[in-house]
């Protein structure tokens, strides 16, 4: 079965009908989707982008933090 993006509807549905704290939909192309409260994001963690963006995001944080430590 070939991915697609699901809309927001579905998302919704889907995250009520499986009650999970964190979205993981292998189905869903999505790399981020809205959160229901509207407020910010969350990862899909069934796509691979997804962890590269966090890791890439943790690895510049650490590294801000490691250069800023040496000023």
């Amino acid at each position: 079965m070939k991915k697609r993006k699901w809309k927001q509807e579905e998302v919704y549905s889907y995250k009520k009908e499986k009650g999970q704290f964190f979205y993981y939909n292998k189905e869903d192309s999505n790399i981020f989707v809205f959160r229901e409260s509207g407020l910010g994001f969350s990862p899909n963690w069934a796509n691979p982008w997804s962890w590269v963006i966090i890791i890439c995001i943790i690895i510049i944080v650490v590294l801000l933090s490691f250069v800023k430590k040496m000023i």
